[in-house]
């Protein structure tokens, strides 16, 4: 009876445990997505960048259109949502500079919560490409395979405080060399950066605690 008692008090509190983990994020009704930006050449490192640059193996200096294509990608994934707004390239832009030129000592996350109140959003995401290298070779034979990095940052709007963050850091290795890669590379054969970005975008996008609507 004793040992029935104590295995009830366990299976109890692990309910409560997993009851209280349900609810550590804020309630959000509407999230503006920003467009992806790359990590520029000689930028010195912001508040976002430090955040991640701890685990980011290989740093890069991507492109414009390496942040363009992961957005095209992030968009295609985030789509079709009613309580995402999917921010275009040149309204971002705009954005950018309206409140870049309010607040100029603001911290990024401060810049991305103002931008998250002109779209009457209670979040922002927000992307940074740190690398966006493309294979060299083709789909059967290679002299170097892609080479994909981003991070992702959840900003609550009006603090700009971060409460979520993911990230993926990957180049891609010969399935001999680790078998338990096929899950993420789909196929036995080498991925373009593209194709590399848009699995990793997929792995990272289903640890989003806001990818569903909220509940009425």
């Amino acid at each position: 009876m004793r040992k029935l008692f104590l295995l009830f008090l366990l299976l109890s509190l692990v309910a409560c445990a997993n009851s209280r983990q349900v609810n550590i994020y804020p309630q959000i009704k509407k999230i503006a997505v920003l467009p992806f930006e790359p990590i520029c050449p000689g930028q010195k490192e912001d508040e976002i960048t430090c955040a991640f640059s701890g685990i980011i193996s290989q740093p890069g200096t991507p492109s414009e259109e390496s942040a363009r294509i992961l957005t095209k990608l992030l968009y295609q994934e985030l789509s079709g949502r009613p309580h995402i707004y999917l921010v275009p390239e040149e309204q971002a832009a705009t954005l950018w500079a309206e409140v870049l030129s309010k607040y100029t000592n603001a911290s990024a996350y401060k810049l991305i919560a103002e931008i998250g109140k002109l779209l009457h959003a209670d979040a922002v995401l927000y992307g940074k490409v740190f690398r966006f290298r493309e294979r060299e070779g083709t789909a059967f034979s290679v002299v170097r395979p892609a080479s994909v990095a981003f991070a992702l940052i959840l900003v609550k709007v009006p603090e700009g405080k971060v409460i979520w963050r993911g990230w993926f850091d990957e180049t891609q290795q010969p399935l001999s060399q680790n078998i338990l890669k096929i899950k993420l590379y789909g196929k036995v054969r080498w991925l373009t950066a593209e194709e590399l970005a848009a699995r990793g975008l997929k792995e990272v996008l289903k640890k989003f605690p806001y990818l569903n609507p909220p509940k009425k």
